[in-house]
């Protein structure tokens, strides 16, 4: 096994999982990259009787759309470079990826585009209330992907 996926979402389980993934790899002697996928994107400022700010002009809208997709790419960034901590104390320099999309679906497929032989997941990350009403993201990777998978509890 030379290529890990590690999906990650900067909860406490996620960290769990890059650690129990930092000792796989060393062991193996294995590529990682670290995968966050995020689902949030730049907002159209509104007023209070939800209407677009009209008097912005389209280049003032624009602008502040691109400043808050940066603040959502630099917040999420950080996820990734926290749980690189765990690879690098272990001498291993985890490749990073950051998308946008569903979770489950984007990691399916970005394994299986770069051939991945093992993707890691936590048993539970973010977000009780989403996990109730749309099944929680390790478990659709488990019945969707087209490699191994490890859930990491």
């Amino acid at each position: 096994m030379k290529k890990i996926l590690v999906a990650v979402d900067g909860s406490q389980s996620a960290q769990n999982a890059a650690q129990k993934a930092a000792e796989l790899a060393e062991d193996l002697n294995a590529e990682v990259t670290l995968i966050h996928v995020y689902t949030e994107s730049a907002e159209i400022p509104v007023n209070q009787f939800n209407e677009v700010a009209s008097y912005l002009s389209a280049e003032t809208l624009e602008n502040i759309m691109d400043q808050q997709e940066d603040t959502i790419k630099e917040k999420r960034q950080r996820i990734l470079d926290d749980d690189a901590e765990f690879f690098e104390e272990k001498g291993i320099s985890p490749d990073k990826v950051l998308l946008h999309g569903d979770p489950a679906d984007t990691v399916c497929d970005y394994a299986e585009e770069n051939d991945f032989e093992l993707i890691i997941v936590a048993d539970k990350g973010h977000g009780k209330v989403e996990r109730f009403l749309l099944g929680s993201i390790s478990d659709k990777i488990v019945r969707h992907a087209k490699t191994s998978v490890m859930v990491v509890k």
